[in-house]
């Protein structure tokens, strides 16, 4: 067994890992219709549309020039911007999702004697791609 560990799982932004990214969650829902007629034992299912997102948690430090910071994320947000995201390893043979989304909200957290945290979450638009890093 080859487990992973969160570390090494990262998001991407345009290509460029979120700075002192502390975690991600990938969240994937599909939206499903029903239907129950007087000739069904239960209720009978059909997948519909999907969605997406990725809230992720960082502490604040900029670094805009290797790796995405909160001064870049917050004006991405701020101008509704489509950003490709990637969610992975990067290790050959491992999962990688990618799609393009939105920063549907930030947050940025600044209590005494603790360092600044911030959050951002990805909205996805349109479908969310599963693939193994070559």
């Amino acid at each position: 067994m080859a487990l992973k560990e969160g570390v090494n799982m990262r998001i991407t932004v345009g290509g460029k890992e979120i700075f002192h990214e502390v975690s991600a969650d990938l969240s994937f829902q599909t939206d499903f219709k029903e239907v129950a007629s007087k000739d069904t034992s239960g209720k009978l299912v059909s997948p519909g549309s999907s969605s997406w997102n990725i809230p992720v948690e960082a502490l604040y430090d900029n670094d805009g020039t290797t790796q995405e910071d909160l001064f870049t994320l917050s004006t991405l947000a701020i101008n509704k911007t489509e950003v490709a995201v990637t969610l992975t390893t990067g290790v050959s043979g491992d999962v990688v999702y990618s799609g393009n989304a939105y920063i549907e909200s930030f947050n940025t957290n600044a209590t005494n004697d603790e360092y600044v945290t911030c959050s951002f979450s990805f909205k996805g638009n349109g479908d969310l791609t599963v693939a193994r890093v070559a």
